[in-house]
Formats: C-alpha cells, sequence, structure tokens
C-alpha cells in the first residue's frame, strides 16, 4: 500500500530525537483514526463523498501536486492547460476518497453490499483450471486496496506486496482496517525473496507495478522510457506463474467494478529477458490505456518520468 499523500509528517526531520518523533508519531495516528472514524460515519457513499472534498482541498496545496501536473503533462501532452489543472484536482478528490475508504473497507468489501463486482475474463480461471498461483497485477487506480478482491471471491490464497507508512502508529491502525482484505501482506522492501517464496508454496502474489522503480530497466510508458520492474515478468516466466492484469474502476461514489484479464503470454522464441521486457512493456501499455479512460482516478503524485524528461515537460 502506498504512503498517505495527505498527511503532512514532521517525523523525518525529528529523527535525532526519538522520544519526541514516537510521540509525535502516535499524535499523528491519533488525530488521523479520528479524522476517518469521523469522516466515514453514516451513509457509505455520503463518507466517500466526504473524502473527495477533502481531497480537492487539501491536496492541491501540497508539495507532491507538482508531480501529479508533471506526470498528467508528459501522459497527455496535448491535454490543454485548464484541462491538466482541473483533472489534477479530480484526482487529489480520489485519493481522499481512497483515504476515507480505509474506514469503510469492512463495508466497502461485505458481499452483501453489492459495492464491489469482480468479472473474470480468463485469469482467475486459469489459475482455478491449472492449479498454479498466479501474479495479480495492477495500476494506482480508484481504489488499489481492493486488489486482494479479484482472488479473494474465488478463494485463491493471496499475499500482496505493499509499502509500509513510515509511521508505525499509522501503519498498525491502518493493518487493523485491512484485515478484512484477507490477505498477507510482504513489505517492497523486503519482497523480492519472500515473494519468490509464496509462489513456490502455492500462494498467488499481487502487486501495483505503475510508479516508478529505480532498479528497474527503462520502459516505455506513454511512449516516454520509464524506470519499471521486471521482477513479476521474470518470476512468471521462471516458476509458470501466469501474469494476470487487473482493472478497478470507480462506478460512483464507493462502487466499483474489478476486472480481471486474460494472462499476459510471453512472446516464443526470445530470451528470458527479452521476453520479460516484452511482457512487461505491453503491462505498460495495457496501464496507459486504462488511466487514458479516466486519467482523475489514476493517483499520480510521485515522480513517474527521469528528472530530466521533467524538466522538459516544464519548460514546453
Amino acid at each position: 500500500m502506498p504512503q498517505l499523500y495527505l498527511m503532512s509528517s514532521l517525523s523525518r526531520q525529528i529523527d535525532r530525537f526519538p522520544a519526541l518523533r514516537d510521540q509525535l508519531w502516535r499524535l499523528e495516528a491519533a488525530g488521523l483514526g479520528r479524522i476517518l472514524r469521523a469522516a466515514g460515519a453514516g451513509d457509505t457513499d455520503a463518507a466517500s463523498d466526504r473524502g473527495e472534498r477533502f481531497g480537492r482541498l487539501i491536496g492541491p496545496h501540497l508539495r507532491k501536486h507538482q508531480h501529479v501536473l508533471f506526470n498528467l503533462r508528459t501522459a497527455f501532452p496535448a491535454m490543454p492547460q485548464r484541462t491538466v489543472e482541473v483533472t489534477a484536482g479530480r484526482i487529489w478528490g480520489a485519493i481522499g476518497r481512497t483515504l476515507v475508504e480505509y474506514a469503510l473497507l469492512d463495508r466497502i468489501c461485505d458481499p452483501a453490499s453489492g459495492r464491489v463486482r469482480v468479472i473474470d475474463l480468463g485469469g482467475v480461471e486459469h489459475v482455478r483450471r491449472t492449479g498454479k498461483p498466479g501474479i495479480f497485477i495492477s495500476a494506482h487506480l480508484a481504489n488499489w486496496n481492493l486488489l486482494p478482491l479479484a482472488a479473494a471471491h474465488a478463494r485463491i490464497p493471496l499475499t500482496v506486496v505493499y509499502r509500509r507508512q513510515s509511521n508505525p502508529a499509522i501503519e498498525r491502525l491502518m493493518d487493523d482496517w485491512r484485515r478484512v482484505l484477507d490477505c498477507r501482506f510482504l513489505e517492497v522492501k523486503e519482497a523480492s525473496r519472500p515473494m519468490l517464496r509464496e509462489l513456490q508454496q502455492g500462494r498467488s502474489v499481487g502487486l501495483l507495478m505503475d510508479q516508478r522503480y529505480d532498479l528497474g530497466r527503462a520502459v516505455p510508458f506513454f511512449g516516454v522510457p520509464a524506470s519499471t520492474s521486471l521482477v513479476p515478468a521474470r518470476l512468471s516466466l521462471r516458476l509458470g506463474a501466469p501474469l494476470i492484469p487487473v482493472r478497478i474502476e470507480r462506478r460512483g461514489s464507493a462502487r466499483f467494478v474489478i476486472t480481471v484479464q486474460r494472462p499476459i503470454e510471453p512472446e516464443p522464441g526470445l530470451s528470458e529477458e527479452d521476453a520479460a521486457l516484452g511482457m512487461t512493456t505491453r503491462v505498460n501499455e495495457l496501464f496507459a490505456r486504462w488511466i487514458s479512460a479516466a486519467p482523475e482516478q489514476w493517483l499520480c503524485a510521485k515522480r513517474r518520468w527521469p528528472r530530466p524528461h521533467r524538466q522538459k515537460v516544464a519548460a514546453a
């Protein structure tokens, strides 16, 4: 799970004072808990709407707003500047919704609520038919936290790779809310070997791979080279685990459609590395199509492309 972009933390600046830092962490977590519980009270859709308004109000004033603008300009160079600004505001609204929806996960994930519809176009059926674990990949679209439901509805055991919160008190708070997702979690910085072990033990894994991965390869994303992880494709090739894209779409305030795609197959006759590169290229192309269909649902508050390109875009 990604870091909370709407929290303005001072903790990084006071690491030299552990006692003060720990107290600040506890205050942050307590404040966040109260805010999200209050925002999540009452009707589920109305609570999500409150999160949207909160995100629109706060997000454009954060430093990461510049990342959102740069990423939109890079992905959509023909988009008028006014449309870029409007879309950026909507993105912050979507982030606000997702933040508040941590406190609503039990309601959203309740099958009786009918808030999440899962459509299988072949990925889940492939896992069932072959008995092999899958690698479920998605992008930071809509409420990306719902990725585990792509496997859970079919009772496929899943381990999700996520990013732990820098504030451990907030991490504990989020962990309490995430329990309803019924999956294991691996911290992204420690995930490579454990992820391999999970697959070898028959558990599927899930991860988000649309953000920058500094140890990756330059793979076109919206036609611009972007550092992208080849690890999922490599694991797929080495273990025979299908690489399964999962699209998450918001359909209304707190209602979603999760579409599990057919596995991405390697091109025959290529070396393992070239096949992994080709599979990852197709993943980026697929993500770009999803984002283009609903750019306002794309979390892009982190730098995605190399800095020289950002400077070029800024000067344009």
